[in-house]
């Protein structure tokens, strides 16, 4: 089930039986569940409410049997599961759960495709995966939470927002809330707003400065490079970083040459699907020799400022001038 008919569900009150609420963006589930505690009384959620963590078969049982009072629904919160838990009898109960109670039960990232649990969910669409977030629907999401702050925000400057912070939806939140509660309500929020209140994602500025590099702007990328490094006691962890991302590079340079394309291999890697896409997209330029010599250089550099003395930041500055971009 997709989560927005499962938001859509929860809406309307026709939420019935137990669901497996599953994937990588926390913050929407989080979400999903605060809107189903809404569903129970305030006055009655101490009754009508049980928070289970890693539960077994036999606690899910106790706890989805136990009566409803003074209310017609019993809801169940189980936040993981255990590790003794038997799928099969879980699954048997699941099948006969009282009419009384709505169980969710949710599960921190992602789950094994192969799980007989995510079968079942899937078997009876009561699977409800919370996949991140594409760029278009968190510029969507800044917007709606804007007008609904009372605050006003374009389109455009919704993009450069998320183009610094990321798709990262709780990073996205924080941010949004500083730039509410700068302009107050009935204010705007403009691009010099967000340059005061926003602090931007090192892995975003990193990409902004692959960007520049990968569309042939070597000055531009070489002036982000040179603010990214302004902290030598940084330099060591960027070249790591910088490690990693052209790792994601390379991974999506040989799917590709495999046969995916861009889009699809992002799709078969692992991670953040923001990272994911925008490595497969900049790899599109390069050939795996070339990204797999750009990996070993910066995989040295760490041992060549103990060898040499020589600084990172240094080593970083003449890796990224001497490739051929």
């Amino acid at each position: 089930m997709n989560y927005n008919d499962f938001f859509k569900n929860i809406k309307n009150g026709s939420i019935a039986g137990a669901y497996l609420l599953y994937g990588e963006e926390e913050f929407v589930k989080n979400a999903a569940l605060r809107d189903v505690v809404e569903l129970i009384p305030i006055d009655m959620r101490a009754f009508n409410i049980t928070m289970l963590t890693e539960a077994d078969e036999s606690e899910i049982l106790e706890a989805c049997e136990t009566l409803p009072l003074f209310s017609e629904k019993k809801l169940v919160i189980c936040h993981g599961i255990s590790v003794s838990m038997d799928p099969d009898k879980l699954i048997d109960y699941l099948k006969r759960i009282p009419e009384f109670t709505v169980l969710l039960i949710e599960i921190r990232g992602s789950i094994q495709e192969r799980s007989k649990i995510l079968k079942f969910f899937k078997s009876i669409d009561h699977d409800v995966q919370f996949s991140e977030l594409s760029e278009g629907d968190v510029i969507k999401w800044c917007m709606s939470f804007a007008v609904r702050n009372g605050v006003a925000i374009d389109k455009n400057t919704a993009r450069s927002f998320v183009g610094l912070v990321g798709t990262d939806m709780t990073s996205i939140s924080n941010e949004m809330q500083k730039a509410v509660d700068m302009v107050g309500e009935g204010g705007v929020i403009t691009p010099d707003i967000i340059s005061k209140c926003t602090v931007g994602n090192i892995e975003v500025r990193i990409f902004e400065m692959l960007d520049c590099f990968t569309s042939g702007k070597i000055r531009d990328g070489m002036s982000l490079l040179h603010i990214i490094l302004e902290d030598e006691n940084e330099a060591l962890g960027i070249a790591a970083f910088l490690e990693s991302r052209f790792k994601l590079m390379l991974e999506g340079r040989r799917l590709m040459d495999g046969g995916l394309s861009a889009s699809a291999a992002a799709a078969k890697m692992e991670g953040s699907r923001y990272a994911n896409e925008k490595s497969c997209k900049a790899a599109i330029r390069y050939s795996a020799d070339q990204l797999g010599s750009l990996v070993s250089s910066l995989a040295d550099i760490g041992y060549l400022m103990m060898r040499g003395g020589v600084r990172a930041s240094t080593m970083i500055e003449s890796i990224m001038v001497g490739f051929k971009w």
